[in-house]
């Protein structure tokens, strides 16, 4: 159903108020820099839409209807805040977001990776606060990015959506890390010997993809053998010191915990790709002035990064 109000428009609603505020057609005219008629045309239309003649003539002027008189407050404020609708957003200095960022990761980097990038982000911008969300097998990161719970993922999938989007942060060796007295390394480690030890696993984000390592042997026609699956990386050390298990990683991920622990890395004896981890974003925090901020505070807490 059409309504009255439909015929309303912030240009209509313009000329009403400068011909209130000037009391005449032709200083309306000058002050919104229109040709005469385009007003009194206008003002023609308001008359209908109001059915009330809104101004009639005076000695020296137009003066308001009763009707115009009870209006203009009303129309003046409506008038202002639809200019102010179209005004372009303006960009805060970092010192003065004051919002909650929303971040999806995982530990799959190295220890420092989240505390560098949330350092960064506090330095930056001290008024703004950070949750660091982890990724699990329920967990619909690109349903959370278009809603908004999430503003940004680091990921290191194979095939990122393609609408959402993406900014590469850097590439990493694929290695394998064991600890030093593992009876599986000794004479060497080759391709049949990996493929045949017992491997130490990771749930993948999506339940219905393979991780990036087994999608990649799956690629060559060639399986390993996962003994232990885990939901976190950061139980990986332990538990590799006290088993047998081999981990396939990025050199990052392994060369932390090789400084403190009983752990060796080992060139894989399969030609992996490089892992090649990025920043995925919606199109609707993509023009954020907060957001834009907050990406770049992170591509910079990575960049000055040692690990």
């Amino acid at each position: 159903m059409k309504l009255t109000s439909d015929q309303l428009d912030g240009f209509l609603l313009r000329v009403l108020v400068a011909v209130a505020e000037e009391e005449s057609v032709s200083r309306a005219a000058a002050k919104l820099n229109l040709p005469q008629s385009t007003v009194s045309a206008g003002l023609t239309r308001l008359r209908t839409i109001f059915n009330d003649p809104l101004f009639v003539r005076g000695r020296n002027s137009m003066v308001p209807t009763a009707r115009m008189a009870e209006l203009y407050g009303r129309i003046r404020s409506v008038a202002a805040d639809l200019e102010g609708l179209c005004v372009p957003e303006a960009t805060p200095a970092p010192a003065d977001i004051n919002r909650e960022f929303h971040i999806g990761t995982l530990d799959y980097i190295s220890p420092r990776f989240i505390p560098d990038i949330i350092a960064r982000l506090l330095q930056k911008m001290p008024r703004a606060s950070i949750q660091v969300h982890a990724l699990s097998l329920d967990f619909d990161y690109q349903e959370s990015l278009e809603t908004g719970a999430l503003d940004l993922m680091v990921g290191n999938w194979g095939s990122p959506p393609e609408h959402l989007h993406l900014y590469p942060l850097f590439e990493d060796e694929i290695i394998c890390l064991a600890r030093q007295s593992n009876p599986v390394l000794k004479g060497g480690f080759s391709q049949a010997d990996y493929l045949a030890a017992d491997h130490l696993g990771l749930f993948p984000v999506n339940a219905n993809q393979l991780g990036v390592i087994d999608a990649y042997l799956a690629q060559m026609g060639l399986r390993r053998n996962v003994k232990v699956v885990l939901p976190y990386f950061n139980n990986v050390p332990n538990l590799l010191v006290q088993s047998d298990l081999i981990f396939t990683t990025c050199k990052r991920f392994a060369g932390e915990y090789s400084k403190d622990l009983p752990l060796q890395i080992i060139p894989s004896p399969i030609s992996f790709p490089a892992m090649r981890f990025y920043l995925l974003w919606h199109d609707r925090t993509h023009r954020s002035p907060a957001c834009r901020e907050m990406r770049e505070c992170v591509v910079d807490a990575i960049a000055r990064s040692d690990t």
